[in-house]
């Protein structure tokens, strides 16, 4: 088995392209939001509309989505039941992540029907195997006797090998907790990486004379490579969580009153650098073929569709299918290059080499400190 792929995939679709189509940057320095070009704008209830989908991810490589599970109307949804018709054992099938970031009065008693909605889809399941993300851990009050209590619950339903991913948390902590591993957090969360605009005082007053933006006061900007060189330097350290891969994210659309994270990849108007994304791909895969065991060896890539935060690598206006293609040719790469100097011939780095792109990130780091 190699290395698995797996996308974040929004089901709000239609909904979201009126969304998509009323946002407005506010800022100069803000990206724009793109817009989709082939597959267009997609319903994801019709199971002609979303084979295509499907198809397209899997032809570059990707082994399945993971859609989240919401709680409204009293019950959970995932809006991907057309979805799940598609799936085909060890070709296409999907993981889940539970928003629970989204539940300000989440209690116990809904762990039945928690459950209940992800066994639900157990044909669609990747491999077999249920799998859930818990997005935020923090928020679960006593997580070691939730997660002990949705293993009860899942056990009741029969669902076997059941998997727990603790997003936005590290090990040991989460391991502790009972989750099986963990989930690099999405760029609004990951804080290892400084933005590189915080303000001074002359900024302040610059601000205030109208000669800046405000942004620049409320919202963080990171630069992509810092911030994905601080992902995957000394990943060993952090013990077992995923990869979370990314080719841009802004998420201004999303905060109208500040607060956006904007990890600019290239030039505003002038689409995404797929360069750096295309080695944050392959590295990733080749960690996770490295680190992890077999049968828990994944990358999760932010996003296939999330085009509110700039995410998504489907074809689209701006970039063609330049995004598209950068992520099935490093997924390629990757695999060929692991399955042509199998497992055991990956040669790790040597420690003076490690040492040294150590001290060039540190460099780096404290260059954009203020």
């Amino acid at each position: 088995m190699t290395v698995r792929i797996m996308a974040f995939f929004d089901t709000a679709y239609p909904a979201n392209w009126q969304a998509l189509r009323q946002a407005r940057p506010q800022s100069r320095r803000y990206p724009s939001l793109n817009w989709p070009s082939s597959l267009g704008t997609y319903d994801t209830a019709k199971p002609e509309q979303m084979a295509q989908v499907a198809g397209l991810a899997a032809a570059a490589g990707i082994d399945g989505f993971v859609v989240d599970l919401i709680f409204e109307g009293g019950t959970y949804r995932s809006g991907a039941e057309t979805l799940a018709g598609l799936c085909r054992p060890g070709i296409f099938g999907l993981m889940f992540r539970w928003r629970n970031d989204l539940e300000k009065d989440w209690s116990p008693e809904r762990a039945k029907a928690l459950i209940a909605a992800l066994a639900a889809h157990r044909p669609a399941f990747l491999d077999g195997r249920p799998v859930l993300i818990v997005e935020k851990p923090a928020a679960l009050g006593n997580a070691e006797q939730t997660v002990a209590l949705l293993r009860a619950e899942a056990a009741a339903a029969g669902l076997a090998d059941f998997y727990l991913i603790a997003s936005r948390a590290e090990l040991p902590d989460g391991r502790r907790q009972g989750f099986d591993a963990g989930l690099d957090p999405d760029p609004a969360d990951w804080g290892s990486c400084p933005p590189n605009n915080r303000p001074s005082g002359l900024d302040m007053l610059e601000i205030q004379a109208g000669l800046k933006d405000s942004v620049e006061l409320t919202d963080k900007f990171y630069p992509y490579q810092l911030f994905i060189f601080s992902r995957m330097i000394n990943r060993e350290t952090r013990g077992k969580v995923f990869p979370r891969v990314f080719p841009a994210y802004f998420d201004w659309a999303s905060h109208p009153d500040g607060g956006a994270s904007v990890v600019i990849n290239g030039h505003t108007d002038s689409g995404v650098d797929t360069y750096m994304f295309g080695l944050f791909v392959e590295n990733a895969i080749a960690y996770a073929d490295r680190n992890f065991p077999e049968g828990e060896q994944f990358v999760f890539l932010d996003s296939w569709n999330r085009w509110l935060d700039g995410s998504q690598i489907e074809p689209s206006m701006l970039d063609g299918d330049l995004v598209y293609q950068t992520v099935k040719d490093a997924i390629d790469k990757a695999r060929f290059l692991l399955r042509s100097r199998g497992k055991s011939q990956v040669p790790p780095l040597d420690e003076e080499l490690r040492a040294r792109i150590k001290q060039i990130c540190e460099a780096a780091y404290a260059a954009v400190k203020p």
